[in-house]
């Protein structure tokens, strides 16, 4: 500012010294040339004589920029491919991992690059690479400066950083400032998704759910994928939820955790396995028998059938027959066995229930039926045969022992 003033003073000194030199009458300039002759004040032919020397330096320089023109534009041209030639090199590098080269390499040619911001933020994200957290910022910054109208992409780059090196919360806090400028951009969805996983907050995950189908980048597999880990989490949340509550109160807040699981999902065997343990884990075994048993009729699951042994229903006759029936269809399933012989002891049908275990293992040895049947011939007084079960089940679950040995017998051990 001071600087400004003081030019403005000296260009109004020297005009008035100027005006005050015109006025005086300093003399006169006479030019004859032949019978022409021209006359004019001297201060006027001072300043003609000004303005003509200056002409004569512009026109000199004009036509000197004019004859070096070519030169300047090959060498400029030059440099610039020089620099395209290098930021390919750097891109090839960095897709290759080499994040050193890669970063020297883009930042060399990053101020005569076409497209500088491509330099910036591939730079920015070796740095990140190889740990320079710091510097990665001050690349983005300058990524940023060099086209301001690409916020959103120096946003979602550093958003990947954070994601990267699990920072979540940051990452999340990036995305929500971009994402009001662009709601449905589909690589802010797909980042908010990654984010809302990691972080299990499955509320925010299922309020983006509609515009990941609608605008995400995923295909419809993988978003029914995500659907199903998603209501498996909400299910369990819920029955978390709730433990220690009153049977109806349990039972109202189960109720609004399977309502919001889509029509398609609920009939899913997996999803109504998980809804069928929350409700057993909350004594709402009424429930549990009643879904498992319309599933089952409709799509054959092992898991499904191995709980339904496991649910104390208030008509454990009404169970027998209904597992029952499923037999005549699949006589040679053991695992439906081994339910039906813990249905039959709910039943105290002792006889049936021991020649469903033992059907069960002849079809399938499983270390579970073992125990079962041990356990119930323990209490039919059958010690030594309750003995041999627990062992074979035992047996079953350590790996195969190897060959050492052993005591002959009684007389071995005596002697």
């Amino acid at each position: 500012m001071k600087r400004l003033l003081l030019l403005i003073f000296i260009a109004m000194l020297l005009g008035a010294l100027t005006l005050a030199a015109l006025r005086a009458d300093t003399g006169y300039i006479l030019i004859a040339l032949g019978n022409t002759s021209v006359e004019m004040s001297f201060w006027f032919g001072a300043l003609a004589l000004v303005v003509l020397l200056a002409l004569l330096l512009l026109a000199i320089r004009l036509l000197r920029g004019t004859l070096n023109l070519p030169g300047r534009l090959s060498r400029r041209m030059t440099s610039r491919a020089r620099a395209q030639r290098r930021t390919a090199s750097g891109l090839v590098d960095f897709i290759e991992g080499n994040w050193k080269q890669a970063q020297r390499k883009l930042l060399r040619s990053a101020k005569r690059a076409d497209s500088p911001l491509i330099n910036y933020l591939a730079a920015a994200r070796c740095a990140y690479e190889t740990g320079e957290r710091e510097t990665a910022l001050e690349l983005l910054h300058k990524a940023e400066q060099s086209s301001p109208t690409s916020a959103l992409a120096v946003a979602l780059t550093q958003a990947r950083m954070q994601l990267l090196s699990k920072r979540y919360e940051q990452c999340l806090a990036t995305l929500e400032r971009v994402r009001r400028q662009a709601p449905q951009h589909p690589v802010i969805l797909d980042l908010l998704r990654q984010v809302y996983v990691a972080l299990e907050d499955w509320d925010a995950l299922q309020e983006i759910m509609p515009s990941l189908r609608a605008y995400g980048s995923q295909n419809p597999a993988e978003l029914d994928e995500l659907a199903f880990t998603l209501h498996l989490a909400l299910l369990e949340r819920g029955g978390h939820k709730a433990h220690g509550l009153k049977p109806d109160e349990a039972r109202q807040s189960l109720h609004k955790a399977w309502g919001q699981v889509p029509g398609n999902l609920k009939r899913h065997p997996d999803v109504v396995l998980c809804y069928a343990h929350q409700l057993i884990d909350n004594e709402l075994h009424d429930e549990a028998e009643d879904v498992v048993r319309r599933t089952l009729e409709k799509h054959w699951h092992r898991q499904l059938v191995h709980l339904y042994g496991l649910i104390a229903g208030p008509e454990p006759q009404r169970q027998l027959l209904a597992a029952e029936g499923w037999l005549k269809k699949r006589p040679g399933d053991a695992l439906l066995l081994l339910t039906l012989g813990r249905l039959s002891l709910r039943n105290e049908l002792w006889g049936r229930a021991r020649d469903y275990f033992q059907n069960s293992l002849a079809l399938q040895p499983l270390p579970e039926t073992c125990a079962e049947l041990a356990r119930l011939l323990a209490h039919l007084g059958e010690h030594q045969q309750s003995t041999d079960y627990y062992q074979r089940g035992l047996l079953m679950t350590t790996p195969s022992l190897p060959t050492l040995p052993q005591p002959a017998g009684k007389a071995a051990a005596s002697g």
